[in-house]
């Protein structure tokens, strides 16, 4: 017997599952790089799979940018937000681990989490999920122009820091 789709969209249990078990981990390490707060990247993530299960379904070839680009504008809105200026959002190392890393990504780690928030996320798209900078311009909504400006300073930062300065 088939499965009834779940009410508010079209979407079926099994594809949401799918979706879920493909890109969860994908989210929750971009957001944690993020946010630098696990506890809001779970949020955010689950928050990411509740619109797509409220929308009924996204195109399986553009998938993946648009949940991206959903959680992307959630972790936005989570910055913008009044209370962020309140809390500590500076986790912990060991905290956004995405995978055991080294003692040079560790700092470089460390290093982009103090980034401003865009370029954080430049980075983080561009570097730790290997994205190009037209699918960053696309999946943030920005130009891919702003998108290489962006990342250009983040990696003039970044080099300044590296080399004690």
């Amino acid at each position: 017997m088939e499965k009834e789709t779940l009410v508010p969209g079209s979407i079926s249990e099994e594809e949401l599952i799918r979706l879920v078990d493909t890109y969860s981990g994908i989210l929750l390490g971009l957001c944690r790089l993020t946010l630098g707060d696990t506890a809001m990247a779970q949020d955010v993530v689950q928050e990411t799979f509740l619109r797509a299960w409220k929308k009924g379904g996204i195109r399986q070839e553009s998938e993946k940018a648009w949940l991206i680009r959903v959680a992307m504008n959630l972790c936005h809105d989570y910055h913008r937000s009044r209370w962020w200026k309140h809390i500590d959002h500076k986790a912990s190392i060991d905290e956004i681990q995405i995978a055991e890393p080294d003692p040079a990504d560790r700092e470089i780690l460390t290093l982009v989490k103090d980034l401003p928030f865009r370029e954080r996320q430049i980075v983080i798209l561009h570097f730790w999920n290997r994205m190009t900078l037209a699918n960053i311009a696309q999946t943030l909504g920005i130009s891919q122009s702003t998108v290489f400006r962006e990342l250009e300073k983040a990696k003039k930062r970044l080099k300044i820091e590296l080399e004690g300065g």
